[in-house]
């Protein structure tokens, strides 16, 4: 796996009946992005001396949430969590830019952290999408935020996405005699030998992820490859993504990111 991973109801004037009340600012893009920066922090590691880019990590949440704007942000990030795994390029980014010697300071560190995230144009995009359907859901609005893209609906039956979960679950045996690794939404995968679908391989990277992630199903798979030769690992694999637990684990999955991917498999 790569690095580790890291809007306001218009308040109307007040009124003798409303006097005493407390009234939450509108909803703007500016409100929304601030918020969100407070879930991405730059942690300095004395270890290897340099700095970290924890996006919507537990560790950098604020405090609870208060007002509607907080409120709206954590169930947003809460949305984008599953998808970390697509955010590379903010990572190269910020790692980019904080490689100086002397490193920058605290606070430069995490103008770098915030800066990360809004250049990457998949992740902010994603970002947007999240919150514009947490607005949706409490009947909110934001003015001026940018229009979210609305990805195209895609319907698939299990047996079209299956390959393309099982490639990125994929046993490898590196030298004859060696040991087999299993690489789990990483670099070295099977997707390549597989019809070209990018809506399909990307369902299939967020679905190996949600397993990598899963404190339960991570150390079952990796089990499997614990012994026996290739061929007898990939079949004890491919066995158990496609059996019902894993294939319900896998479908629950993609349901948690269908708003994000559009995509909606018809026989889960």
């Amino acid at each position: 796996m790569p690095r580790a991973t890291r809007l306001l109801l218009a308040a109307p004037l007040l009124s003798p009946a409303c006097a005493g009340r407390s009234h939450e600012p509108p909803l703007t893009e500016a409100a929304l992005h601030a918020e969100l920066d407070r879930h991405t922090c730059a942690r300095w590691e004395p270890e290897v001396k340099q700095w970290s880019l924890l996006l919507f990590d537990a560790s950098c949440e604020p405090a609870p949430a208060s007002g509607a704007v907080q409120v709206l942000a954590r169930a947003a990030v809460a949305r984008l969590r599953p998808l970390l795994l697509l955010t590379e390029s903010a990572h190269d980014h910020f790692y980019a830019r904080t490689a100086s010697s002397p490193p920058p300071s605290p606070e430069e560190a995490q103008r770098l952290a915030d800066a990360a995230v809004w250049s990457d144009r998949l992740l902010s995009g994603a970002i947007w999408q999240a919150l514009h359907r947490e607005l949706a859901v409490r009947g909110l609005a934001c003015g001026d935020c940018p229009r979210p893209r609305e990805p195209p609906p895609l319907t698939a039956r299990w047996a079209e996405f299956f390959p393309y979960l099982a490639a990125y679950v994929w046993p490898v045996q590196l030298s004859e005699g060696a040991p087999v690794e299993l690489f789990t939404c990483s670099a070295v995968h099977g997707a390549a030998a597989l019809p070209a679908n990018p809506a399909l391989s990307q369902a299939g990277r967020l679905a190996a992820f949600a397993f990598a992630e899963d404190e339960t199903a991570a150390p079952e798979i990796h089990d499997l490859a614990a012994q026996g030769s290739l061929a007898e690992v990939s079949r004890r694999v491919r066995s158990y993504l496609d059996s019902p637990e894993g294939r319900r684990f896998a479908c629950a999955a993609l349901a948690d990111v269908a708003w994000f991917t559009g995509l909606r498999i018809s026989d889960c």
